[in-house]
């Protein structure tokens, strides 16, 4: 049992939020190469179709091109980086009709996971769940703290989904969850109102406290289209 559990975190997708906390000695260099290189796209280091030239990668992030390309196939597995030839590696774009996309996934897939939570979680994962539910607060023009809010935010989905005992949900989860907060990260509709974030994440708890599947799916469905036209408008507004 325990190598099976190892072996689906080996092949499982780390998340932005896991990828700060990843143990880098440990860690392949095509991992380390992968993990810095997801950071810097999905928090707009490297901007929506910024071209990736394979030699100043090589040089900046000091490897060689082998193990650079094993990183590069990963993230264009995962829809973050495009190939395209006598260009080479772009970071993937961003776009209101994606975000859109973006949202029925999330829309279809978390609600399930919430109520698979709320028959399958454990008192200590509860308990868990609803510690990591409060958001740290959000001070305007400060990018610190709401980076610390994404990572917030994200471990309380992490929690959730490990909560539900599927294994196979949390690429999905954890992949289209970091990739919905990557508007935000660049400064494109933040959330201003972290207490309204809170409040639902507590919502979803004492659903799963409670033993609610269907109280616990229609809540996550309510927190997750929480924000959504204001985000959609402000990548309008800001030319995506």
């Amino acid at each position: 049992m325990k190598k099976t559990r190892e072996n689906e975190m080996t092949h499982r997708r780390p998340s932005l939020v896991e990828i700060g906390e990843m143990p880098l000695v440990e860690a392949s260099l095509s991992d380390r190469i992968y993990g810095e290189l997801k950071r810097q796209i999905l928090t707009g280091v490297i901007g929506p179709e910024e071209h990736m030239p394979e030699k100043q990668l090589c040089e900046e992030l000091e490897v060689s091109r082998t193990p650079l390309r094993e990183a590069l196939n990963r993230l264009s597995n995962e829809d973050l980086v495009t190939y395209r030839p006598h260009c080479g590696y772009l970071a993937a774009p961003l776009s209101a009709e994606g975000f859109r996309h973006l949202q029925d996934l999330r829309m279809i897939v978390e609600p399930k996971v919430a109520g698979l939570a709320a028959m399958r979680a454990k008192r200590t994962e509860i308990e868990r769940l609803r510690e990591a539910a409060m958001m740290p607060p959000v001070e305007a023009g400060n990018d610190d703290s709401f980076v610390a809010f994404c990572r917030a935010n994200a471990r309380f989905h992490l929690l959730l989904v490990e909560a539900s005992r599927n294994h196979l949900l949390s690429n999905i989860v954890m992949s289209s969850l970091d990739t919905y907060q990557r508007p935000a990260y660049m400064g494109i509709g933040r959330v201003r109102d972290e207490e309204k974030a809170s409040r639902c994440h507590l919502d979803i708890v004492d659903a799963i406290e409670a033993s609610d599947p269907m109280k616990a799916e229609a809540v996550m469905a309510i927190h997750i289209l929480g924000g959504h036209e204001r985000i959609i408008e402000a990548l309008g507004e800001a030319g995506y």
